[in-house]
């Protein structure tokens, strides 16, 4: 080296230490600053130690400080490779297109092709928080620190670009040793950062890891790097991030007030995913300053909404730095807090989302032109936003309520044949009706122009919450046709058999049942339509033809469309078995059961009821063989409420009429009653107008086949009588809630006895009564016979029907007896109304055959006429005792006594004592058996016991005028 050499070097090296003594005394490396590059290889070597003396010259508590924060910086991030990110950020504002990383050895290598490192750069990376791009509007980094976060892996981090060579650690800042890169990893132009580490302190797979949870889409805002490549020491690439990407159409759109350029876009990712990116250049945010970074007059914002797999949400400051729940990614020039893992809350961020949000809703709105089933996934829901004070948050919060305000009101979408149409235009229907109903039946119940399209719903049914949700705060929806509404539609008889299934079913899985009630969607085999069948209708459908139901008419073969093996079918006929409107396998017991439930329904009258013809009615008898015995006698009455067979009656002049008739209301004839005919319940009414009758050929006709139920048995199974029936009172009054209903003592056309025996009782009504018009009837007919000798003899079959069934008529031979009074106050026993009645019609001859009521009589015996006397009018015809032998239940039920009543006791002492006044002889033999006879009728009777005179009565007429004590001992 010459002379000349040596001064030019060293005038070189000078000028390169100068340059480095002032960029240190510099406050910040403000913008436009001009300081001089080192020359050559040693020029830079010179500033580079020039940095590091200056930094050892410190002041023990400055450089411990600067120490202290840069090891420190690795605490910044929970991120152990959030340095990765920094130099991918670096890259990025330094116009590098490719970034490469390479894990070695005991090192890593991350480099990439942007421009140069200069020596404003090595200060800045030897001194945290302190940056050279915080004069730089378009640039993200604002601390200076972000590299230092590498500090997680090694206390050092060299840099390798051109002659800069350095090493940033301990010391502060020194020269490093040169060493040797691959070809296939860096350019000579490139810049290369190395990081020595430990043994064990990272792996290949780690990094792996870390690129493929960043992913593709952190690449989303760059505007110059394409890929970032990791590889392995052969060049292999183990994992590659990188995006292609094609310009789309530009649109304009009112974002901050004011109508601005956007361009969109589409990026692709290797894995399929795809984003629609919208990004658009506003004025900034009028009087508001960015925090430790400078600001331009304008700013730019982007939008990326997917288009594929890949909807994890992302807010970016050019890279990520925070997660949204929201399935969209937003860059803005943010203000991120230093470890650039979250938002800082600024006003400047705080103006930044409004206007992100207008870009936002103006990108949705764009998407739904194009893509609108993808395009429901870009809309927020309630659960999405979080409820928290950070700005991500309220950002969430501001697109939420943008989405219901704004992109509700604002989407259309285009309806084929129908042109672009608004929300409010469209119909949709339940989401219960999905397959269910086609469009045009939607569209035709809500009477709206067309149907949300197909090809604008998504397939997870984020559309149906996003709806939901904008109807819940005042959005523009569609009209919806819910399942009721649809219902309707079961009376369309163009809607085929299978369709009326699947609507039903609907409907059923609803609980909406009831509305299947009223329209004619059931179809039978040869197209009809019918209305569900009621339970007290006699049509039933069946899966046959054949069998019980259809041998009596009132079944109909359901469409083959009800019988389907899928689930609507199946769940529409168990609906309509449990209704016992649908019998399968022609089951006779179902049929049965039917027309239980209908004769149940219809009591017997109106117009649903059957009239079977002689070999329907065998067939329903060889059914009932079926039926279990328990069944037998509860289902048969109401079967026989809902058949008609034929019979007759009497009308009042006792003219024969033929009528149909229900054997649950009718009698049996003479010739099917168990009993010898003149002890039968038809020969002792006669001709009395009331009583219906089966007719006797029933006999006849029922003995075909050979079932082992005779016509008697069957007939009476149906509920046919031998004897009169009674029935609750029609006139009882609901006198108190929750109580039994009540029958006043002056009921009217009742008895006087009744109303005189319940007054005397203390009592004004009595409970659960009963009366018998067919009783009654029969029982005034015999009294109006004229011939005595006929008379005589119905009257005793009378007195044998009653004896025969008095196992179920004593049930109700006595009611309790009440008083009114808040509640009802018990008064003791007394008759049923309708033996009130059968003891007050004078339907019994007496003894001189003359008709009287029964409680005027007596039975004829030694002991009444001691009592009693000869006198006939008193006692019961002979002939009629003879008839009747000691039928004493019913005697003592329409008190005829055998023997002498308490009432006739004491008219026999009151006899005696007015004996004794007139004639002054006392009969003392018979008082002394008066008294003991009354004594024995009257212990224990301080209550009313039906038919006997009360205690305190007798006690009563012992006081009155001279008394009944006829014994000198009293």
């Amino acid at each position: 080296m010459t002379t000349g050499d040596a001064v030019r070097r060293t005038a070189v090296m000078e000028r390169a230490i100068a340059s480095a003594d002032a960029l240190f005394s510099l406050e910040g490396i403000p913008e436009g600053v001009v300081v001089p590059e080192p020359e050559g290889e040693a020029a830079t070597e010179a500033a580079v130690e020039r940095l590091g003396t200056r930094f050892a010259r410190l002041d023990g508590q400055v450089r411990h400080a600067l120490r202290r924060t840069r090891d420190h910086a690795s605490n910044l991030s929970s991120d152990r490779l959030q340095g990765l990110s920094e130099i991918v950020q670096n890259a990025e504002d330094l116009g590098a297109t490719d970034v490469r990383i390479l894990t070695r050895g005991r090192e890593l290598l991350v480099a990439h092709n942007g421009s140069p490192v200069r020596l404003p750069n090595v200060l800045a990376l030897a001194m945290p928080w302190l940056t050279s791009k915080a004069e730089q509007a378009e640039s993200t980094g604002r601390f200076g620190i972000g590299l230092m976060t590498l500090q997680s892996l090694s206390p050092h981090l060299e840099v390798h670009c051109g002659h800069y060579r350095f090493r940033v650690g301990d010391p502060d800042i020194s020269v490093a040793e040169p060493f040797p890169v691959p070809d296939w990893f860096a350019g000579d132009t490139w810049t290369v950062l190395r990081v020595p580490l430990e043994r064990g302190v990272l792996s290949a797979d780690e990094v792996n890891a870390w690129l493929a949870e960043w992913g593709d889409s952190a690449l989303l805002f760059l505007g110059s790097v394409g890929s970032v490549t990791h590889l392995d020491e052969q060049g292999e690439v183990r994992h590659r991030l990188a995006l292609d990407r094609e310009a789309g159409e530009a649109f304009e759109a009112q974002v901050g007030g004011r109508s601005v350029a956007v361009e969109t876009g589409e990026a692709r990712a290797g894995d399929g995913s795809r984003w629609m990116v919208c990004r658009a250049t506003v004025p900034s945010p009028s009087g508001i300053t960015r925090s430790h970074k400078a600001g331009g007059p304008t700013t730019a914002l982007a939008v990326a909404l997917p288009s594929g797999p890949d909807d994890a949400g992302r807010i970016y400051a050019s890279l990520p730095v925070a997660d949204t729940a929201l399935a969209l990614c937003v860059s803005a020039q943010f203000d991120p807090i230093a470890s650039r893992q979250a938002l800082d809350d600024t006003p400047w961020n705080r103006a930044l989302n409004a206007l992100i949000g207008d870009l936002w809703a103006a990108a949705v709105l764009w998407q739904f032109r194009r893509d609108p089933a993808r395009a429901w996934r870009a809309v927020p829901l309630p659960d999405d936003a979080r409820d928290s004070r950070d700005p991500v948050a309220a950002l969430e919060r501001l697109l939420l309520d943008r989405a219901r305000a704004g992109v509700s009101h604002g989407l259309v979408l285009d309806v084929a044949g129908r042109g672009l149409l608004g929300l409010g235009d469209l119909a949709v229907e339940d989401e219960t009706l999905a397959g269910v109903v086609t469009e045009e039946e939607v569209s035709r119940v809500a009477e709206c122009t067309a149907v949300l399209p197909d090809v604008a719903r998504d397939e997870d049914g984020r559309w149906r919450e996003v709806l939901a949700d904008w109807e819940d705060h005042d959005g523009a929806v569609p009209v919806t046709v819910d399942l009721y509404d649809a219902l309707r539609l079961l009376d369309d008889e163009t809607r085929s058999p299978q369709a009326n299934v699947r609507l039903a079913a609907a409907g059923l899985s609803a609980d909406m049942d009831t509305s299947l009630l009223s329209s004619r969607w059931l179809v039978d085999s040869s197209g009809g339509r019918h209305l569900v069948p009621r339970r007290e209708e006699p049509a039933v459908f069946t899966d046959v033809q054949r069998g019980l139901g259809a041998s009596l008419g009132f079944s109909r073969e359901i469409h083959s469309a009800f019988l389907a093996d899928t689930d609507e079918a199946r769940s529409v006929r168990a609906w309509l078995r449990n209704r016992e409107a649908l019998l399968t396998d022609a089951d006779a017991v179902a049929v049965i059961r039917r027309l239980a439930a209908i004769g149940a329904a219809a009591g017997g009258s109106g117009p649903d009821v059957l009239r079977l013809a002689d070999d329907q009615l065998i067939e329903l008898r060889d059914g009932f063989a079926h039926l279990p015995e328990s069944e037998r006698e509860t289902l048969g009455r109401d079967v026989g409420r809902a058949i008609r067979l034929q019979g007759h009656r009497y009308d009042h002049a006792g003219k024969r009429e033929a009528i149909d008739v229900s054997p649950a209301r009718a009698y049996l004839p003479a010739r099917l009653d168990s009993s010898e005919r003149e002890e039968s319940f038809a020969f002792a009414a006669g001709r009395t107008a009331g009583p219906v009758w089966l007719r006797s050929r029933y006999a006849e006709v029922l003995q075909r086949g050979a079932t082992g139920m005779g016509a008697r048995k069957f007939l009476r199974l149906l509920g046919a009588e031998t004897a009169p029936r009674l029935r609750r009172h029609p006139g009882g009054r609901e006198r108190f809630t929750q109580s039994p209903k009540g029958l006043p003592a002056n009921v009217m056309s009742g008895p006087r006895a009744r109303t005189d025996s319940l007054r005397a009782q203390g009592a004004t009504f009595t409970l659960d009564d009963y009366d018998s018009p067919n009783l009654r009837a029969v029982a005034s007919n015999i009294a109006a016979e004229q011939d005595p000798q006929v008379r005589r003899h119905r009257a005793a079959a009378l007195f044998h029907v009653l004896g025969r069934a008095w196992s179920r008529l004593s049930d109700h031979d006595e009611v309790a007896a009440v008083y009114d009074h808040y509640v009802w106050q018990d008064r003791g026993k007394t008759a049923a109304f309708w033996l009130w009645q059968l003891r007050d019609t004078p339907w019994l001859d007496n003894g001189n055959g003359t008709p009287s009521a029964p409680a005027r009589l007596r039975m004829r015996t030694t002991s009444t006429v001691a009592v009693y006397g000869a006198d006939d009018t008193r006692f019961l015809h002979p002939e009629i005792q003879q008839l009747i032998g000691r039928r004493s239940d019913v005697l003592r039920a329409l008190d005829i006594s055998e023997e002498a009543r308490t009432e006739d006791l004491v008219e026999c002492l009151q006899r005696l004592r007015r004996q004794e006044e007139e004639s002054g002889d006392r009969d003392v033999p018979a008082a002394l058996i008066l008294y003991e006879a009354l004594a024995e009728r009257t212990v224990g009777r301080g209550v009313g016991v039906s038919g006997e005179m009360l205690l305190r009565a007798v006690v009563r007429a012992f006081g009155e005028g001279n008394g009944l004590v006829l014994t000198d001992s009293g």
